[in-house]
């Protein structure tokens, strides 16, 4: 059975905005550009360098080769887990202009000295140096783009949509530049000698950080508003995400990263040995990056009302699966093919694990999406070492099967690699499992249609019984410092419940009942003076022992929702935290006033205070108009009671559209309804579901 009528969104569902929320001063087009340009190198010296190196190697066996461009591979990635803080430091202490132009100008060079030393030892040095010229330059493009625009306030949507605009450009030319080597590879093969194919994609490669430079030394000047921030990757993995849902997520984003990693290490040698040379290889990295670029688009967008969990785990899954096909395979074009579904599967993981734990209020070092991006780092040069040597080890095996496999050390490493996948995907996925007990399959059925899917035994059940009158129902408290949306989210909470045939009761604090619209007088009225930070405490949990007394209990015992405007966590946060009084005698207090009622979910909309109050369109009243640092004590004080408290909690960013909001806070409150509506409740609520207002 499922229900219809409402979505289960994805927190990036909703198109963000775009480059016209941006001033496009002639410098920043420049720029733009510049550092597409450069970003294009960047990764077209990855299979630049990596076809070197299998040329370099062409009259060793086959271990020979696939250890050495894993090893080229491997010390592209090196610097960004060992040197990540080393590299932001001293890109934070030259000017940004000259540190893009310097990066470039030494790739540059680096590259054009490869085929001219014409050494395996040279060649992996020179993928060791460029990985670190390119962390300078990537600390520096990260934070270039955004200082070029219009200076405005420090969280202008504007500069936002910068940072995402510089993710784009530094990351974007990953398939074009996949794509261009093969043109490079089909191009040397037509025109030049055994000896000389490879260069060709070297020279274009440093033709194009030739381009760059020359493009921002046009550009005046690049502000060093914008900080530079590179945590260490290392330091993250071992301080931990912090609980273990988040553990689920590293997981899931690792097996990921290891399939993607299994298959680049050995893609060079295995496509030549498939018939493919270079232009092969190039058309695997194409399809892998085209895929990816699809899965990174496709993730928040497909099955909207499944659970995002559950896609997480399952596209982890979905790679390791998608790998076991693509080693045994040995036809070229299906590997492609192959590969590029498993691009798809990896980019749908990163994107929805990224936006499922984004915060972007967290310091750097931090947040959530540093985590993942570190483990997805590391995983990757675990991979580019370990895969290359397994396939070195086990050399090539010729079994009787159906006349005559090719099993070679390639194949076996990747099919090492997907078990491994597979497992890590597995345990990700029962970790991350929010509908356990819900059929897997019913309930993807259910999604491509549009529809949450019900167990039937739960429906029938839900109809044979009608609701009782003593029957307690949902209690849902919206939280926040001053102008985040609180009223406006709970209000269309409200207005969505009732949609669904609920009986739904919306309220709020102080001043629900006659006696709290007396005490919200006294409290918020700014010419009450005197009023003792203790006696400010006690009048908030009187009008909340009314409230409870008056309008929540009798609601949730005759089975309402009921959706609140504040409730008990406000009082800890602005009286606790924010007038630095004792909470736990805050909270006792309250605790008595309530009879220890508790919210079964509590939504808590963050913003930085400066920007909720510039919201405010009447004019401030008393707690509103106190000083920015209590407003960051009340802040911090929500945040804090939020990790207290993880599982009865939803942090969103309150910056968001609205109705981006909106279709979060709804997957979330779906997850705590009765299910299916009940069959009472137009008899309770007097023939028609309604909200009471209070």
């Amino acid at each position: 059975m499922t229900r219809t009528g409402a979505s289960r969104p994805h927190p990036a569902a909703s198109p963000p905005p775009g480059d016209s929320s941006l001033s496009l001063t002639r410098s920043f087009r420049r720029l733009r550009t510049a550092l597409a340009v450069s970003g294009l190198g960047l990764w077209l010296a990855v299979p630049a360098l990596t076809a070197t190196a299998a040329a370099l190697t062409r009259d060793d066996d086959a271990a020979a080769r696939v250890q050495a461009v894993g090893g080229v591979l491997a010390l592209l990635l090196l610097p960004a887990v060992l040197l990540a803080p080393v590299a932001g430091t001293l890109a934070a202490r030259v000017d940004r202009r000259l540190m893009l132009i310097i990066a470039d100008v030494l790739r540059l060079a680096v590259l054009v000295t490869v085929p001219l030393v014409d050494t395996l030892v040279w060649t992996m040095a020179a993928a060791f140096l460029v990985a670190c010229l390119s962390l300078l330059w990537t600390s520096s493009a990260r934070a270039s783009l955004p200082a070029l625009v219009t200076e405005g306030t420090e969280n202008d949507e504007s500069r936002v949509a910068a940072h995402r605009v510089a993710a784009r450009v530094l990351y974007g030319p990953a398939p074009v530049a996949a794509l261009l080597f093969v043109f490079l590879a089909l191009i040397a093969d037509e025109t030049l000698g055994r000896g000389s194919r490879d260069d060709l994609a070297l020279y274009v490669t440093a033709a194009v950080f030739l381009i760059s430079a020359a493009v921002v030394a046009a550009i005046r000047a690049i502000p060093a508003t914008e900080p530079i921030h590179a945590p260490a990757p290392l330091k993250l993995i071992f301080q931990g995400p912090g609980t273990a849902v988040a553990r689920g997520f590293g997981l899931a984003v690792a097996t990921a990263a290891l399939t993607s990693a299994a298959i680049v290490a050995v893609a060079r040698v295995r496509t030549g040995e498939l018939g493919g040379g270079d232009a092969g290889y190039g058309s695997v990295l194409t399809g892998l990056t085209l895929g990816a670029a699809f899965g990174l688009f496709l993730g928040p967008r497909v099955l909207v009302p499944f659970s995002r969990r559950r896609l997480l785990g399952l596209a982890a899954v979905a790679a390791a699966v998608t790998l076991v096909v693509t080693a045994l395979v040995l036809n070229l074009v299906v590997v492609v093919f192959t590969t590029a579904l498993l691009g798809v599967f990896a980019g749908a993981a990163w994107a929805t694990a990224t936006a499922a734990l984004a915060d972007p209020d967290a310091p750097d070092d931090t947040r959530p999406s540093n985590y993942l991006r570190s483990v997805a780092v590391v995983t990757g040069v675990v991979a580019f070492a370990a895969v290359p040597l397994v396939a070195g080890a086990i050399g090539s095996h010729r079994l009787a099967i159906g006349g005559g496999y090719d099993f070679d050390g390639t194949a076996a490493a990747l099919l090492i690699a997907a078990v491994v996948g597979l497992l890590a995907g597995v345990v990700a996925y029962r970790r991350l499992d929010d509908r356990r007990g819900i059929p897997l399959v019913p309930d993807l059925r259910a999604a491509l249609n549009g529809e949450v899917y019900a167990p039937p035994e739960q429906a029938s059940t839900a109809e044979q019984q009608p609701v009782q009158r003593g029957q307690r129902g949902v209690f849902i408290a919206f939280e926040g410092g001053e102008g985040a949306g609180k009223t406006t989210q709970a209000r269309l909470a409200a207005i969505w419940l009732r949609d669904h045939g609920y009986d739904v009761v919306t309220t709020h604090e102080p001043g629900a009942t006659k006696i709290g619209m007396r005490l919200r007088a006294m409290l918020l009225d700014r010419d009450t003076t005197g009023l003792s930070d203790r006696a400010e405490s006690l009048l908030y949990a009187a009008d909340r022992a009314d409230h409870v007394a008056n309008v929540i209990k009798p609601a949730l015992d005759r089975g309402a929702i009921v959706v609140s405007d504040r409730y008990v966590d406000s009082s800890l946060a602005y009286q606790g935290f924010g007038r630095q009084q004792r909470v736990e005698d805050v909270a006792r207090v309250n605790a008595w006033a309530t009879g220890g009622l508790v919210p079964d979910l509590t939504v808590l909309l963050e913003i930085p205070p400066r920007d909720g109050r510039d919201r405010l369109s009447a004019p401030a009243d008393r707690i509103e108009s106190l000083p920015d640092d209590f407003h960051e004590r009340v802040r911090a004080g929500f945040r804090a009671l939020a990790e207290a408290d993880p599982d009865r909690y939803l942090v969103v960013d309150a910056s968001r559209p609205q109705a981006e909001l909106s279709r979060e806070i709804q997957y979330r409150i779906r997850e705590i309804l009765p299910d299916p509506v009940p069959a009472g409740t137009e008899d309770v609520t007097s023939t028609f579901p309604a909200i009471t207002e209070f």
